[in-house]
């Protein structure tokens, strides 16, 4: 599995100790602002039930907190992002309230992704000004998202926020694809039962019949999803009705092996 996670966040909240502390478990205190994007490679195993283990090769970035040029790039930035960590500065609560403004960032590209967000910092504990108006209101606006308390200095919690967020991201892409393999058998199961009936097709009543064992709505969506695909065409026949015929693309893929042909990637 290949998976790319970013790390993102305003400018000195530490995105860049976090990383070096978690792969290189290396800490510097001078400050160096990063310019553009800088990528670390990790490989990590990872155990997903009681007998199945993945082996993960992941580019976690490192993204510079510019505002304009996550704007700017916001497209080539966040493309084929699997999860993000956003990081704050339990010194600055600006920090925080920003981290929405990259949660939206990213889901524009992405459609959602796994987020964890990260409190950093808290070695400092006499400065901490982030408070449980801070908290209170992260919790209100994403409320499934985990937080985790970090110190890049101490490394305390590097390794839990990185190792969590990883599992989360490992087990949504393998949920993904478990979703696409029972997607793509139902419309092989429904492009079957049209061509197996031949030009006269297949009406509405006699689908909800043959897959009564369906969600109503899936089903439906599935016929909008093959009618997208040029697999089966549709003829209106009045309100609430309709009648479904295999196309010739579709003739053609039920009497092949091209079965690929029948997945849709939908947003997450």
């Amino acid at each position: 599995m290949k998976l790319k996670i970013v790390v993102v966040g305003e400018r000195a909240v530490g995105k860049t100790s976090l990383l070096q502390r978690y792969v290189q478990n290396h800490f510097d205190s001078a400050y160096h602002g990063t310019l553009g994007a800088f990528m670390y490679p990790v490989q990590v195993e990872v155990l997903v039930g009681e007998q199945e283990v993945v082996q993960a090769s992941i580019a976690l970035f490192d993204l510079m907190g510019e505002h304009s040029i996550r704007e700017t790039f916001r497209d080539a930035m966040f493309y084929g992002t699997h999860g993000v960590l956003a990081v704050c500065d339990v010194e600055r609560p600006e920090t925080l309230y920003a981290i929405e403004d990259w949660f939206q960032a990213v889901s524009l590209v992405t459609g959602g992704v796994p987020f964890g967000v990260a409190f950093n910092k808290v070695d400092r504990l006499s400065k901490v000004t982030v408070g449980p108006a801070e908290t209170s209101w992260l919790r209100k606006r994403f409320p499934l998202v985990p937080t985790t308390m970090t110190s890049a200095m101490t490394g305390t919690g590097v390794e839990d926020v990185f190792s969590g967020l990883i599992g989360r991201v490992i087990e949504s892409t393998l949920s993904a694809g478990r979703r696409r393999r029972v997607q793509r058998v139902v419309r092989q199961k429904i492009l079957a039962f049209v061509t197996r009936r031949g030009l006269g097709g297949v009406s509405k009543s006699e689908l909800l019949f043959g897959f009564k064992e369906l969600d109503y709505n899936e089903l439906m969506a599935e016929i909008d999803n093959l009618v997208r695909l040029d697999v089966l065409s549709r003829d209106e026949l009045g309100p609430g009705t309709f009648r479904v015929r295999a196309t010739h693309h579709g003739q053609e893929i039920a009497a092949s092996t091209l079965w690929e042909e029948l997945v849709i990637d939908e947003p997450a």
